[in-house]
């Protein structure tokens, strides 16, 4: 009888150690949750964790609800836009017999982008500039018949860079580190040719 009693204790923890969460999904066996840009009602192994679409995401990974891992988690906790999208329409929960959907969020245009947005605007929220670019002009929300327009942005000038939001002006753009080696190496070659004349 001890040796069935410690073959069955042993069959269940290997089966528990063996346990896992889902795939894309995180934390402990009996509270795995679905990572962030996931949702699913169930993250435990065997469970199914599905990615939001394009360009959308969920919140921090949370087991609450609204949460994206929850016996009611469905697309619209796909409530967010990723860094550089803007949000065309939110989120919406299934209603009325339509299906739920996930925030409609579309690329910044090129340049120009954002830390992610968590509510429906246009263009405007692509408010700061890439690396390697600068800002010329402010991003304008469409008002009054103005029509909104992102933060306009130009490349900095050859050999130099930025980093994402850090540049207002041209001057802004820092010589990079091989651009400034070069010009050494250059200064150098010429001070030791006329050194040797």
């Amino acid at each position: 009888m001890n040796k069935q009693t410690l073959l069955i204790a042993f069959l269940v923890f290997a089966a528990y150690a063996n346990a896992q969460c889902a795939s894309n999904a995180q934390g402990n066996v009996g509270a795995c949750m679905c990572n962030q840009g996931y949702y699913g009602v169930n993250a435990e192994n065997g469970g199914t964790c599905n990615q939001c679409p394009a360009g959308s995401t969920t919140a921090s990974p949370s087991l609450s609800a609204g949460g994206n891992t929850n016996g009611s988690a469905d697309l619209s906790v796909c409530n967010q836009c990723q860094a550089n999208y803007y949000m065309n329409a939110a989120a919406a929960a299934a209603s009325n017999g339509n299906a739920a959907t996930a925030a409609q969020c579309s690329n910044c245009p090129t340049g120009t982008g954002n830390n992610g947005v968590q509510s429906q605007g246009d263009v405007s929220q692509c408010n700061i500039c890439q690396a390697n670019y600068y800002q010329t002009a402010a991003a304008v929300a469409a008002s009054n018949g103005v029509t909104a327009a992102a933060v306009t942005c130009q490349s900095c000038p050859s050999g130099s860079t930025s980093a994402a939001g850090a540049a207002q002006q041209a001057s802004d753009c820092q010589q990079s580190s091989t651009t400034n080696s070069k010009i050494l190496f250059a200064s150098l070659c010429i001070l030791v040719l006329s050194l040797s004349i």
